[in-house]
């Protein structure tokens, strides 16, 4: 089953939960994690500045560059170039290049989003050919239905549904005996993702917070193993434009992948700065302005086996 092209992503919001076994209820609306006080005491509603309470445009994340180099065993070394287009706040596009043999695909997305701001639909092109296209249905404001349509191979072609019930919310994949459970606190911060076969669970991942970031996980099952994070003091620009990607970023996600680097990334209150996976220490080399705004992040990590993967991430203001 493939991924749209798009990252993040991508969703949205939490709260009140209800005990409800209905499909839906409107009682039960997932909202965005809480986060905290903002940061801008002369502007209560805006938490974008972390140093200057006079410009509260001071921080606000413009451009966005996600690159990865991949090398792996039998494929060799593969480059993946993601640039987020960022307008009024929210990003509207990204482009994507993939270089693989020395050659290079381009691909662009783009998202359509409804009179209330919700993302409704991602389409894709890949090398100027619509390629992909992705439908989210809400009911409410609970996100019902992802329906995702393979442009060019219709056998890729899925619809994930969900039910909601008190603090959970349940993923089924048409055409499949797979479904994910995903479980909040009353904070709105997803604290664990199940992936199950029929009804026997073959992978879950805890997660735990503080101060609005996920500082550790730890996966049974499929996959084993325990990351804690780590992470400085300063707002992380990439949460105010990702904000309406975040349930669509967890929702939207492979069965038994995991999700903990995503919100780390995209959704933490501060910078994700490093950690320990498995006893592995992960380090990242970061940068910043005077205004101490994050403007770069960098990393190698050797998994072993011939896996090896060097991240660089740009921020622009």
């Amino acid at each position: 089953m493939k991924k749209t092209l798009l990252i993040t992503s991508i969703l949205l919001a939490f709260v009140c939960f209800s005990c409800d076994d209905e499909l839906l209820d409107s009682d039960i609306v997932i909202q965005n994690p809480t986060t905290g006080t903002p940061t801008d005491p002369t502007d209560p509603t805006d938490p974008t500045d972390p140093t200057d309470p006079t410009d509260p445009t001071t921080g606000t994340l413009t451009t966005y560059n996600y690159d990865v180099d991949s090398t792996l065993p039998l494929f060799g070394t593969i480059n993946t170039n993601t640039d987020f287009n960022i307008s009024g706040g929210v990003v509207t596009s990204v482009n994507i290049e993939v270089i693989f043999g020395g050659v290079p695909t381009d691909a662009v997305g783009v998202y359509t989003r409804d009179g209330n701001g919700r993302i409704i639909r991602l389409d894709a092109t890949t090398e100027g050919v619509p390629s992909e296209a992705t439908t989210i249905n809400y009911t409410g404001d609970n996100i019902s239905e992802i329906v995702y349509e393979d442009l060019l191979d219709p056998t890729e072609n899925y619809t994930h549904s969900f039910a909601y019930a008190g603090n959970t919310v349940t993923r089924t994949t048409t055409d499949t005996n797979e479904s994910i459970v995903y479980t909040f606190d009353t904070n709105s911060q997803l604290i664990s993702v199940e992936a199950l076969s029929g009804t026997t669970s073959t992978q879950t991942e805890t997660l735990t917070y503080a101060g609005g970031n996920c500082v550790a996980t730890t996966t049974t099952g499929s996959n084993n193993g325990s990351f804690t994070l780590t992470y400085d003091t300063f707002t992380n620009p990439s949460k105010a434009v990702f904000n309406d990607q975040y349930l669509f970023s967890i929702f939207n996600i492979e069965y038994e992948d995991e999700v903990g680097t995503t919100i780390a990334t995209f959704h933490s209150t501060n910078n994700w700065t490093g950690g320990q996976d498995s006893g592995q220490n992960v380090v990242y080399t970061i940068t910043y302005n005077t205004d101490n705004n994050i403007t770069s992040r960098a990393g190698t990590f050797d998994l072993g086996d011939g896996f090896l993967f060097t991240l660089d991430e740009t921020f622009q203001y």
